[in-house]
């Protein structure tokens, strides 16, 4: 190889990186699913009604966590130390998640749902606030780069790139602090903590680009 190939390794590994992190996306997903089919057949039109949402909650979060990422590691340069940790341990949240959710869904005692909601929120906290990271790591590479009059993105989509990068902080904050013990409260319409679960992706409205006229 030339003194002038070694650049072109760079696309490779972020190619080798997006492959791998569909893969995890996707078996998460399929396994999520699973997670209804171990639970065997519903009794009821009620049970069965149960299930889908408790599968779309996590469906949403995968979902919602896959386009996020998808999104900035487009543009990311991933061959950075920190953002291949992140990516790293972002992986690891997403494979995990469809465990955690089985183990909590279907918890046949209060203790297993308690340890199993916390660890929960824990996960899906991370990945909240790694995609969070991500974006800062593409907003922080943008300053750089506009210092020397080579910015990439346009400044409208570095707007909805912060937008986003508040909401998921936000929103994997809640989800993080919602694992203190003093959340775990029974209320009229459930536990505190799933509340605040439900509740923090309201965020995602308020922070929602709006579209400008031209």
């Amino acid at each position: 190889m030339g003194e002038n190939e070694p650049d072109s390794s760079e696309p490779r590994i972020k190619i080798r990186i997006e492959s791998l992190s569909d893969l995890i996306f996707g078996l998460a997903l399929s396994i999520g699913s699973l997670t209804l089919i171990g639970k065997g057949i519903p009794s009821g039109g009620y049970d069965l009604f149960v299930n889908i949402l408790l599968f779309a909650f996590s469906f949403l979060i995968i979902v919602m966590t896959w386009l996020g990422y998808s999104r900035t590691i487009s543009l990311l340069r991933i061959e950075t130390q920190s953002a291949l940790f992140l990516n790293l341990v972002l992986l690891f949240c997403v494979a995990i998640e469809p465990y955690l959710f089985y183990v909590l869904v279907s918890s046949q005692s209060v203790s297993l749902a308690y340890y199993s909601s916390m660890a929960y929120g824990v996960d899906v906290g991370g990945l909240f606030i790694i995609l969070a990271s991500l974006a800062h790591l593409l907003l922080k590479e943008e300053r750089i780069r506009a210092t020397n009059d080579q910015r990439r993105i346009h400044h409208v989509i570095l707007a909805r790139f912060k937008r986003a990068m508040n909401a998921q902080y936000i929103i994997g904050g809640i989800f993080i602090v919602s694992s203190l013990p003093i959340f775990w409260i029974p209320t009229p319409i459930g536990y505190l903590r799933f509340v605040l679960w439900y509740s923090s992706f309201g965020f995602l409205l308020v922070f929602r680009p709006r579209r400008r006229k031209t």
